[in-house]
């Protein structure tokens, strides 16, 4: 079973209470580090500028374009994050995506998906699962992150469609759950399948919490990989809860290890 992911790297920058980090990032940094430990074929095609400062890091080699690499900073010093975009890379294009796979995985950040490439993702996947910030987000040209219903046309070239509770706001869930398997996410309180007129609540796993960026990738990425290897939607989703909770016990990108890879591998 192989897995396209089509998103781009990023540079993001951690603000904490007394502290900056500032890291790798992406949903192209963030799931492959699960497809990797979990020992499933995958490519990714994303794009960064030439300023790119991970060149070394990353799982897969990037298609370099003129002007910045996406940038992104994330506020965790309030009761809530918030988050701001200092520079957009330009998007994926539908001739960027290549061959045949059994899934396709959109993971935009900064609307480097469009509705032609997601499109074009459909044509080659026998599956698509969608992250909902690559249909619901908007950058204002004063670089914040707005939240909108996404396009017409973009929810029928998606499969599985995961958001989070806040994205969930934004979206008509009654509608999309006769179209579509969707999951919503709502950090250590699981989350909710809906799909046609059933409601399944999946339990998250526990975790140390150091860093929550790139858990929703995570879970997004443990989703595909039980999805790819035929499991019902309900065991592929605790995978996905699985690595998710794995993922916040990380700054940056998370590196699994054998064990919590072989446990994530045999969960029922």
């Amino acid at each position: 079973m192989t897995i396209l992911v089509a998103g781009h790297y990023c540079h993001d920058t951690i603000l904490g209470n007394g502290s900056v980090h500032r890291a790798l990032g992406g949903t192209a940094a963030y799931a492959p580090a699960i497809l990797d430990a979990l020992g499933v074929p995958y490519e990714v095609v994303a794009k960064v500028g030439t300023d790119f400062l991970y060149a070394a890091a990353v799982p897969r080699e990037p298609i370099v374009v003129p002007g910045p690499t996406t940038s992104f900073v994330g506020d965790y010093r309030g009761a809530e994050r918030t988050e701001r975009v200092d520079a957009v890379t330009p998007p994926i294009e539908p001739g960027d995506l290549r061959g045949e796979w059994d899934i396709g995985v959109a993971g935009a950040i900064a609307g480097e998906v469009p509705l032609r490439t997601l499109r074009r993702l459909r044509e080659i996947s026998r599956m698509v699962i969608a992250d909902a910030q690559s249909i619901v987000r908007e950058i204002s040209p004063r670089g914040e992150v707005i939240l909108r219903p996404p396009a017409a046309g973009a929810l029928e070239a998606i499969d599985v469609l995961k958001a989070s509770h806040k994205e969930a706001e934004v979206l008509d869930v009654p509608a999309l759950r006769k179209k579509l398997i969707l999951l919503v996410t709502d950090g250590p309180r699981g989350c909710t399948i809906f799909r046609g007129k059933s409601e399944l609540q999946v339990a998250a796993y526990p975790a140390r919490e150091r860093d929550p960026t790139g858990a929703g990738d995570c879970f997004l990425a443990g989703l595909a990989v039980g999805l790819s290897r035929g499991l019902p939607l309900e065991a592929a989703a605790r995978i996905g809860a699985w690595c998710g909770a794995r993922a916040v016990e990380h700054v940056g990108v998370p590196r699994l290890t054998a064990e919590e890879a072989r446990v994530a591998s045999e969960l029922p």
